[in-house]
């Protein structure tokens, strides 16, 4: 019996491993940066209440989260850092072409606005516009 002409023992077939192998990669991938991204706002503060403000869009990962839990500590999401490191830190962002650096500021209620102000006038100097400020909103 002849076999049909469309099953030809020559037949072009998809290899489909790489492809397998890239979306198990990614995968892997997102959950990772996934965890790191939580880590850095998952530092316990009690942050103050506000009347007014936005949430958040769902881009936030690419913002720098500075965290002052108590009066005299600084930390670039979980790591303790000076503000010389973090104009540093901001210098070598520029140097890498980050062109739109997002600073958001996680204080607790305690942090008296003279710990901050180094931090905005640093930022300015630095030629970042956009710093926001992390609240709780108050019902």
């Amino acid at each position: 019996m002849r076999s049909p002409h469309f099953l030809r023992p020559n037949a072009v077939s998809l290899n489909l491993t790489p492809m397998i192998d890239v979306v198990f990669l990614l995968i892997i991938f997102f959950l990772v940066s996934s965890s790191l991204i939580q880590q850095e706002t998952s530092l316990e503060l009690a942050l103050p209440n506000a009347r007014t403000g936005r949430r958040p869009a769902e881009d936030d990962s690419r913002k720098e989260v500075l965290n002052i839990p108590v009066p005299g500590s600084l930390l670039l999401r979980t790591t303790p850092i000076t503000l010389e490191g973090l104009k540093g830190y901001f210098a070598e962002q520029k140097k890498k072409g980050k062109k739109n650096i997002e600073v958001v500021l996680r204080t607790g209620p305690d942090v008296r606005y003279e710990e901050v102000e180094p931090i905005l006038l640093l930022c300015a100097e630095s030629g970042i516009w956009n710093v926001s400020f992390s609240t709780v909103r108050r019902e």
